[in-house]
């Protein structure tokens, strides 16, 4: 049975160590491991550096508060997605990186429809119900109302 093509989503950090002038050259390289695995490249993020929300470690390389963040989405065969697996755990300047299967994700998007309208609140009447209209009464008939009903 062939495989059907789904669309991924791998999301990475890389060594703040890397030089700016190499960044251009580590993420060429991300990319060759995707392409070598003979998939269609959809849309990316530059790695940017970022200020992590806990500490990474990583054996032979330190500890890190900051990385470069950056995505790369793509259309696979599934069973490429262990080669760029292995291929991302050898690169010695990834820190973390994670693959997601967004496919289920994109067939939702594409059937969805667009939100209707807000729909304005109507009032229900209600058969036997006594409407209550505001009327303002003078501080003198609310006293003459009270005597009348103390019996004085």
């Amino acid at each position: 049975m062939e495989n059907e093509t789904k669309t991924y989503e791998i999301g990475y950090l890389l060594s703040p160590l890397v030089p700016d002038e190499k960044l251009d050259g580590e993420i060429s390289a991300l990319r060759g491991l995707i392409e070598s695995q003979k998939c269609l490249i959809m849309g990316e993020e530059r790695a940017r550096i970022r200020k992590l929300a806990y500490t990474v470690q990583k054996k032979g390389s330190g500890r890190f508060d900051t990385a470069y963040f950056g995505w790369i989405k793509f259309v696979a065969d599934p069973a490429a997605i262990a080669e760029i697996k292995g291929g991302f755990d050898k690169e010695a300047n990834i820190l973390r990186f994670l693959i997601l299967d967004i496919t289920k994700n994109e067939s939702v998007k594409k059937t969805a429809k667009k939100p209707s309208k807000p729909v304005g609140f109507r009032k229900k009447t209600v058969p036997g119900a006594e409407v209550a209209i505001k009327t303002e009464i003078k501080p003198e008939e609310i006293d003459k109302k009270i005597e009348e009903l103390l019996g004085a």
